[in-house]
């Protein structure tokens, strides 16, 4: 582990855990993702669904794709701070990231350094490629000086914002 990946985790370490549907106990991690939606984030849910109608919808959700709930320390206590939703083609594996509004620039890094250390140990994948937009390139090109992506080109238009850039890494089943 590099300088700066310890001191990252030096007192704690991010939480990635699997997403909770709504059962009888509790909520689950759905108010999380009914308030993402009620932002307009999610864009491929219709709109104006009640939260009973969105718990359903979100089951489909997350029978369908890998959806992880992202936790760290914020003030003190563990909180959730986004999520994290995964295409995986038996191959390659893209994650995804969606942060909430009190996930810090600090907290970001963290959660991506996390992301990237778990999936590069993960035997079920050969690679991983992650799409950033202009904004985030700062802290991509970050975490490819820590030695734990490579930049691997540029996608012209890629997104609606502009230019998409495509970072990739090997993973453990590579080298089995």
């Amino acid at each position: 582990m590099d300088k700066l990946a310890k001191q990252l985790f030096k007192y704690s370490r991010p939480i990635i855990r699997p997403f909770k549907l709504m059962t009888l106990e509790g909520p689950g991690d759905v108010p999380y993702l009914w308030d993402i939606y009620q932002k307009g984030i999610l864009t491929e849910i219709p709109t104006g669904m009640s939260m009973e109608e969105f718990a359903e919808v979100s089951t489909d959700i997350v029978d369908n794709v890998d959806v992880s709930t992202l936790e760290d320390r914020v003030d003190g206590e563990f909180k959730a701070i986004g999520f994290m939703v995964c295409r995986f083609n038996g191959w390659q594996i893209e994650p995804h990231v969606i942060f909430f509004d009190n996930a810090t620039t600090r907290i970001k890094l963290r959660i991506w350094v996390a992301i990237i250390r778990k999936t590069k140990y993960s035997t079920k994948a050969g690679s991983c490629l992650i799409r950033v937009e202009n904004d985030a390139r700062k802290m991509a090109n970050r975490i490819e000086k820590m030695g734990l992506l490579q930049y691997v080109g540029r996608v012209w238009g890629g997104c609606p914002s502009g230019n998409e850039y495509l970072y990739a890494m090997r993973c453990a089943r590579r080298h089995q």
